[in-house]
């Protein structure tokens, strides 16, 4: 039995196939991204995997540094973002827990525009 996904059966298989081949262990997949929006700690990025099922939009936020643990400055920040850019371009977030972070090594949030 497969792993339920939020991604659209050409999307996982893609982003499966780049997991199979190594591709995203080589970098890290969150670093190599251009920004949409950039912050003092954080960025805001799309994502190259998006929950294609459900989302029309679906971006990250993502720390500048890379980490897996928020210090201060980060999270008092994204307290910040959330409340002004988050809350007027997106609907919901969305945080993986620990065993289904596919990039568990750098702390990211999913933001969503449902379809």
């Amino acid at each position: 039995m497969s792993t339920p996904t939020l991604r659209t059966e050409e999307t996982e298989a893609r982003y499966q196939k780049l997991k199979e081949d190594g591709i995203l262990e080589q970098s890290c997949a969150l670093c190599r991204v251009e920004p949409k929006h950039l912050f003092t700690y954080w960025k805001i990025i799309p994502n190259e995997f998006p929950y294609d099922k459900i989302a029309k939009v679906h971006d990250m936020a993502v720390t500048l540094r890379h980490t897996a643990e928020l210090n201060e400055e980060e999270r008092a920040e994204f307290e910040v973002i959330k409340s002004s850019y988050i809350n007027d371009n997106y609907r919901y977030l969305l945080e993986a827990t620990t065993r289904t972070k596919s990039i568990p090594a750098h702390f990211h949030i999913h933001m969503i525009e449902i379809k």
